[in-house]
């Protein structure tokens, strides 16, 4: 299979136009049309088609675009990785977890393992559970560190995960709302205003199960914020209603700048997850890291 010129196509069908594949490749224009028509002519296919003045993919052309967007998306990975070899001689440990993670969790490990491990460049990055995992599949994170959303790994024989720390996820609100410290069902909640995680955040997703289960209309998410402590900050301006772990909750809790709701009858414990590659199939210095945080979880739970 001829990956350059299923990329000149790619672009072109990116593009739109020859010309302006030809100016993002540095390739002449009429390169780009004889190979691309050699390719067709060679597989008995047909790609592109002109309509009017311009080209149009055609159906099998269309089918080509997502399947090649991946193929060089994972292209570019391996890039990435090659450049990090490069530039991080003695390694590169990239660490992706939500928000809970690396407010919390990571600091201290990072820490600790930059003691030991000095020569290695540590790069930490705060999405929420779904990208984390996503990040971990893609090559773009040696470790993940998420709430648990229930999405096994496809790939057993590579990646596993373990449970690091288990907490409940808490109905929190302004001291100054009117179910604030108060006993209320799920149906009454969800019928208040919430400020939420963006889709893909676990606490969202296991609100939203819940309504499931229990057949009740789930809650308008009236703000929505790509953070944890921006749902945070607009919850204790007194707005709404939002849905987060104890481990941030708590100590809100005994500054008085944010109340609990208790809502009995739900399931709200939230499993903390490390994900990675199995130890056979990543670097050395990554298994320590991996080592180092369970070395560390009691000291973590007598802190929590």
């Amino acid at each position: 299979m001829n990956l350059h010129v299923l990329r000149l196509f790619y672009y072109v069908a990116l593009t739109g136009s020859v010309t302006k594949a030809s100016e993002k490749l540095h390739i002449s224009q009429p390169a780009i049309s004889a190979q691309i028509r050699k390719f067709e002519k060679d597989n008995d296919i047909k790609l592109l088609q002109i309509q009017g003045r311009g080209l149009v993919l055609t159906p099998l052309g269309n089918k080509l675009i997502k399947p090649l967007e991946k193929l060089f998306a994972i292209e570019e990975q391996v890039r990435y990785l090659i450049e990090d070899y490069h530039n991080y001689p003695e390694g590169k440990l990239r660490i992706a977890g939500n928000y809970l993670a690396t407010s919390v969790l990571i600091p201290k490990w990072a820490s600790l393992f930059k003691q030991q491990f000095s020569g290695v460049e540590v790069h930490i990055s705060t999405v929420n559970s779904h990208n984390a995992i996503e990040k971990l599949i893609n090559f773009e994170a040696d470790v993940a560190i998420y709430s648990d959303i229930g999405v096994p790994f496809i790939d057993a024989d590579l990646f596993e995960s373990r449970e690091l720390y288990r907490d409940e996820y808490l109905f929190v609100v302004a001291p100054g709302h009117k179910y604030s410290s108060q006993e209320v069902t799920l149906e009454e909640i969800a019928s208040e205003p919430f400020i939420m995680r963006e889709e893909g955040s676990a606490a969202r997703e296991r609100l939203f199960q819940q309504c499931r289960e229990l057949k009740i209309n789930p809650p308008k998410i009236e703000l929505q914020f790509n953070g944890l402590n921006e749902t945070i900050q607009a919850v204790m301006a007194g707005y709404g209603v939002s849905f987060v772990s104890s481990l941030i909750a708590k100590p809100l809790f005994k500054r008085g700048v944010l109340a609990r709701v208790d809502v009995p009858g739900i399931s709200s414990a939230n499993s903390i997850l490390l994900g990675s590659r199995k130890r056979e199939h990543q670097e050395e210095f990554v298994n320590e890291f991996i080592s180092l945080v369970f070395k560390h979880l009691d000291t973590l739970a007598e802190s929590l």
